[in-house]
């Protein structure tokens, strides 16, 4: 895959506190759901498609904690071997572009198309999803901008237990956290209704990455990056109850010349990432499961950082978690995290914090939501040589009528300096926060519209950039955004 920037070609590799909101609120949304009538549960099953029957998957609805996979809220639902798509055209009016300028109402003009493919053998399990396309930013210096977003994911089944090899790619004008309301993967799925969401290995398609991962949290103006994650991971059952699980990535950020050319003399920093993770579940009932996990994370920064070394961590967590079929999923670790850090100005030095993540998934009768949270360290996002990141997010939908679905969401991350470094910004510390929603209708069974909103706030401790005229810490943006879309029958790939 090739990109062309500045004249130069890029090479991408294939390829990814909060919650004031109370539960007990989102329980009583949940429940207060009309009741599902017949035309509606046909219109909110995945659609019929043409070719002939797959043969019977089994598909694992527990699997490990300490596992990547994530177990499908869909119920009963039977993978299919099958090829869906569709375009997106969008319109969005955009408050504050970039974030170091005086904010000024914009235009952004995007187009998107995409396909999802799901492949099923006795054996073998094949996923992948493309989204791709171009924005045109109708501000000097911006103008076209590319978007390109895979992930791709093949299994190996036996008996007891699967080998599983990921890669998630990713070209944007932003960060990820929160992109979706700007036109991202996020606002494509948006637009096509979550297409191939209900296909049973797609529900878990991805998974939940971890320490493994290489997160970008907030962006600072258009700053276009690659990012690329691969992993390697394995499963291996010891028993009915318990089995053992292993994994290994590398991941990598790189700003294009234009991001670099926007952050002056000081610049957006490239980052690097080995990591591996080794971890233990036991099933103690067939709701419950008891796991723990030991993750090694590595982070480079190559290029101009000179003096700028590795930062190193070891987080040891022991993991609960709480599983009903098709309607819950919970998973709570925790543990310590020690950290090695290189610094090019003070020395070595090594941190003893705490590390884990929280997750609550849970599928009402009509309605769905998803609250998580992240503390982790992280490569950081360009503007840190390594930061210690808290990331927390909720999102919630619902079916409105026959016709009509809603999404709202809302996420914030704290984000903390490791070290010091001759690259970057000069805050120690920044936070961003996002809260956004999206109503969609369904015209024809094809054709769709759709309306969204999304604020942001980005908050650095202090002026990030000291070659700039004027400057200011706080970065405010709204973007609103109305497209339609435009969505094939899925074809059966049998």
């Amino acid at each position: 895959m090739l990109f062309r920037k500045d004249g130069r070609m890029m090479i991408g590799r294939l390829s990814c506190a909060l919650f004031s909101l109370t539960l007990g609120a989102t329980m009583l949304w949940g429940q207060s759901d009309t009741p599902q009538t017949q035309d509606d549960a046909n219109r909110s099953a995945p659609p019929a498609a043409y070719g002939q029957e797959n043969p019977v998957v089994i598909v694992n609805e527990n699997p490990p904690i300490s596992s990547l996979d994530q177990p499908s809220l869909e119920p009963n639902i039977q993978p299919r071997s099958m090829l869906l798509g569709g375009v997106e055209a969008s319109e969005s009016v955009d408050s504050n572009i970039g974030s170091d300028a005086r904010p000024a109402w914009h235009s952004v003009s995007r187009g998107l198309g995409g396909l999802t493919m799901q492949r099923l053998w006795s054996r073998y399990q094949l996923a992948a999803a493309y989204v791709g396309g171009v924005s045109f930013y109708n501000r000097a210096g911006l103008g076209l901008q590319q978007m390109h977003q895979l992930q791709a994911q093949q299994s190996l089944l036996w008996r007891t237990g699967q080998f599983t090899v990921r890669d998630s790619f990713s070209y944007l004008p932003e960060g990820a956290f929160g992109y979706g309301a700007y036109g991202g993967a996020g606002g494509f799925e948006l637009g096509l209704g979550g297409l191939g969401t209900g296909l049973g290995v797609l529900g878990s398609f991805g998974g939940h990455f971890g320490v493994l991962g290489s997160s970008q949290v907030g962006s600072l103006g258009q700053g276009p990056r690659l990012t690329n994650v691969a992993i390697a991971d394995v499963v291996q059952g010891l028993s009915p109850r318990s089995s053992v699980t292993a994994a290994g990535s590398f991941g990598l950020v790189h700003f294009s010349d234009s991001a670099q050319a926007f952050g002056g003399s000081q610049g957006f920093i490239n980052s690097q990432q080995v990591a591996g993770q080794a971890g233990y579940s036991y099933q103690v009932t067939p709701k419950d499961q008891l796991g723990v996990s030991y993750g090694y994370q590595e982070f480079h920064f190559p290029g101009f950082l000179i003096g700028t070394d590795n930062v190193t961590s070891h987080v040891v967590q022991g993991m609960y978690g709480h599983r009903i079929t098709g309607r819950m999923d919970f998973v709570v670790s925790a543990g310590p995290q020690w950290t090695t850090i290189k610094d090019p100005i003070s020395g070595t030095s090594t941190r003893f914090t705490a590390a884990g993540r929280v997750s609550l998934r849970y599928r009402f009768k009509v309605a769905a939501m998803a609250l998580s949270f992240e503390r982790y360290n992280t490569g950081g996002s360009g503007f840190f040589a390594g930061a210690q990141s808290n990331m927390a997010q909720a999102n919630f939908s619902r079916p409105l009528g026959r016709r009509y679905h809603a999404e709202a969401n809302l996420g914030y991350s704290h984000n903390q300096r490791l070290q010091d470094s001759l690259a970057g910004v000069a805050a120690n510390t920044y936070n961003y926060g996002f809260a956004g929603f999206a109503v969609r209708r369904q015209f024809s069974y094809n054709w769709g519209a759709f309306l969204a909103y999304q604020w942001n706030d980005q908050i650095f401790d202090t002026c990030p950039v000291t070659t700039s005229t004027f400057c200011n810490r706080i970065a405010v943006r709204h973007v609103g955004t109305i497209g339609v879309d435009w969505h094939f029958r899925p074809i059966r790939i049998d």
